[in-house]
């Protein structure tokens, strides 16, 4: 933790199983081509550990993308090292990241995507920005198990759907008052079995909840991915956790995500995803 302090621990469903274990998510800083980066990964612990290697995954942020056909990394951000394959209780967790760093170096397995045409919001600078579409700079990387093939949920934001009613599949959702999805008889199928209306409850149910996980995934800051609490834009257009993009600040000039020098040191708050977010975190308590 002293090593990575932007690791933190929790409990987590292994990728692939129904089973939870101890896992670390966060960032690490990697380095590429003397310009260090951002890294979002997660580690799964297996319960024999130290005997087993961890499960490894980059998770790159709504404006990442994983390289095609990476020789260390597939397209689900499964990493995939021979440290990892070497595996002992004498290996240690330290010496795998660096591993998966020294990767990055080598080879960057996450990079930004594309600017869409069109320049940055008004916002972002204060001069007409300098063509960089030809600029796919590398920055993040996260999440990879050894063996196990993990199905990364979707990462672009999605709008935040209204508290008391959900849209799914073209149905609405509603609560019944005490915090639980009641579907009408319509949205569960009119004539079906028990156990068919069952399993379409449960589809459905199951759909609300990779909505919410795509969701939070948008609300996270890119430094320290937790959610955000005063998110704030920057001069690069990207929006961050205020207290971590000043501390990024008062000893850097330039962006987290793409290591270019920022035009100025201005945050501007982002209050509609903070609207969003209070919204979100809202619902999670009244159906918890």
């Amino acid at each position: 933790m002293a090593t990575f302090p932007y690791l933190r621990p929790s409990i987590g469903l292994l990728p692939g199983t129904a089973f939870k274990v101890l896992k670390l998510e966060g960032t690490v800083q990697m380095f590429y081509n003397g310009n260090g980066y951002f890294v979002p990964l997660c580690i799964f612990f297996r319960d024999d550990h130290p005997t087993s290697p961890p499960v490894c995954i980059i998770t790159p942020t709504p404006e990442m993308m994983i390289k095609p056909n990476h020789r260390h990394v597939d397209a689900q951000g499964v990493v995939y090292l021979p440290y990892l394959h070497e595996w002992s209780r004498k290996s240690s967790i330290v010496e795998m990241v660096h591993a998966v760093s020294s990767v990055f170096t080598a080879d960057p397995f996450i990079f930004k995507k594309p600017k869409p045409q069109g320049g940055p919001p008004p916002y972002a600078t204060s001069s007409p920005p300098a063509d960089a579409s030809h600029l796919r700079t590398p920055v993040y990387a996260q999440k990879t198990p050894a063996t196990v093939t993990a199905a990364t949920p979707p990462r672009h934001p999605l709008p935040v759907p209204p508290v008391q009613q959900r849209p799914v599949g073209g149905q609405s959702a509603q609560t019944d008052g005490k915090g639980k999805t009641a579907f009408s008889e319509s949205e569960l199928g009119v004539g079906l079995s028990k156990e068919d209306a069952k399993n379409v409850y449960n589809e459905k149910t199951k759909a609300i909840e990779d909505l919410d996980s795509v969701l939070e995934a948008s609300f996270r800051c890119p430094i320290s991915m937790e959610i955000m609490e005063d998110p704030v834009f920057a001069a690069d257009g990207h929006t961050y956790e205020r207290s971590e993009i000043e501390r990024w600040l008062q000893t850097k000039n330039t962006s987290p995500l793409t290591n270019e020098v920022l035009p100025h040191k201005t945050l501007v708050p982002n209050h509609n995803l903070r609207s969003q977010i209070r919204d979100y975190i809202a619902a999670g308590v009244r159906r918890s």
